[in-house]
């Protein structure tokens, strides 16, 4: 439902209030006649039909209002027609002619091709026609100057609503843009996280199938890995899954940890599965600078290098993600020394999407990303961030 056609408790009561203003502005200035009470009549239509009108549109229902806007033009012409058969009532109708405005001005805003030309047109001319029940524009000190102000008004109403939906359509592009990044958000999260949990489990299950006959105790300790990280992996997208479910106002503030502390446990639990790694990181290096976009690129990009390390340098014996600074950016890189081809069967396909990510990650905090072989052997993945 789109928030312009949303109004606001005060918004509704101070609209109210102007057309009760309006009727009973209306109601003193007429003779008590059939005339004059069908221009009073007339305005509570029109206004009544304004406040209807938002209300389908509201619903998508575009011939109906649509059919409201033509049935309110055309009982303001015949209620002008019957002034000007009659006696002139020196008002053009204040609350009619509001009405009529703020009619035009709905239908185009948010009016479709069709039912905003069939609208408009009886609108636009019941607007000009009211002028043959107004009293001379001279004897209005403030509008004697304007010519052909029944002109100009309708004319006015309608780009104002041309207006307002130009800035409807900026903004519904604005918003699904944000969408958009915040489903690849997610893609990306949600790549990261199976892949990682995932590919410790595949890689703990090999292992534990070449142990368990030579070595049950190694192995018994293997699937009990297994079985940890599985629970935690299910834990990790719950959490996330209970965040994508819960309404807006019902969302609860998650204790923060310390993206050191996150990423030192990924190092740790990367070890727990037979290849070695450690955390080196600089005196220089304060996480406490870090805004939060920077610190989960650094968190992503950590557990990426080690989830492809464990992909496709099985052959690793040491592993060393080390952080530091050079002037103003964070440098982190996620190295082995695997030299030669994995051993054992290949269970794992480059999918690509884990370094897309990663690559968009770290181009939108204005870094640059890389990733190769090293002279010494080995591999590294490596980023240099921005820290501010």
């Amino acid at each position: 439902m789109p928030r312009s056609l949303r109004l606001t408790c005060p918004a509704t009561v101070a609209a109210l209030g102007l057309c009760v203003l309006l009727v009973l502005l209306d109601a003193s200035v007429v003779s008590v006649t059939h005339v004059g009470l069908a221009v009073v009549a007339s305005g509570v239509a029109a206004l009544g039909g304004a406040g209807a009108q938002l209300r389908l549109y509201r619903f998508g229902r575009q011939w109906t209002a649509c059919a409201l806007s033509v049935v309110v033009a055309t009982l303001s012409l015949l209620t002008t027609s019957l002034v000007e058969g009659t006696v002139l009532q020196r008002t053009p109708g204040w609350a009619e002619l509001v009405g009529l405005l703020v009619l035009l001005c709905l239908s185009c805003r948010y009016g479709r091709t069709v039912p905003l030309v069939l609208s408009t047109i009886p609108l636009f001319v019941a607007v000009v026609r009211i002028e043959g029940r107004a009293p001379e524009l001279a004897d209005l000190p403030l509008l004697k100057d304007i010519n052909g102000l029944f002109t100009l008004l309708p004319a006015a109403f309608a780009l104002l609503g041309g207006y307002l939906r130009t800035e409807d359509g900026r903004r519904q592009t604005a918003a699904q843009n944000v969408r958009r990044a915040e489903r690849l958000d997610l893609a990306r999260d949600l790549h990261d996280h199976v892949a990682h949990y995932v590919t410790a489990i595949v890689v703990q299950a090999q292992a534990g199938e070449h142990t368990a006959e030579r070595d049950p105790v190694t192995a018994r300790e293997l699937f009990t890995n297994i079985e940890q990280t599985g629970q935690e992996g299910l834990a990790a997208m719950s959490r996330m899954v209970r965040l994508l479910r819960e309404a807006d106002g019902a969302t609860t503030q998650a204790p923060v940890t310390p993206v050191m502390t996150r990423i030192d446990a990924l190092v740790r639990q990367f070890s727990g599965t037979g290849q070695p790694a450690w955390l080196d990181v600089a005196d220089d290096v304060d996480d406490a600078l870090w805004s939060p976009q920077l610190a989960k690129t650094v968190e992503r990009l950590v557990q990426e290098g080690l989830t492809n390390i464990r992909k496709h340098a099985r052959t690793a014996t040491t592993v060393h993600v080390r952080m530091e600074t050079d002037e103003d950016r964070l440098v982190v890189r996620v190295r082995d020394n695997a030299v030669g081809q994995q051993r054992g069967r290949v269970w794992f396909r480059p999918s690509g999407f884990g370094m897309v990510g990663l690559s968009e990650r770290v181009a939108e905090l204005g870094g640059e990303l890389s990733s190769g072989r090293m002279p010494e052997g080995g591999w590294e993945l490596a980023a240099s961030i921005p820290v501010k």
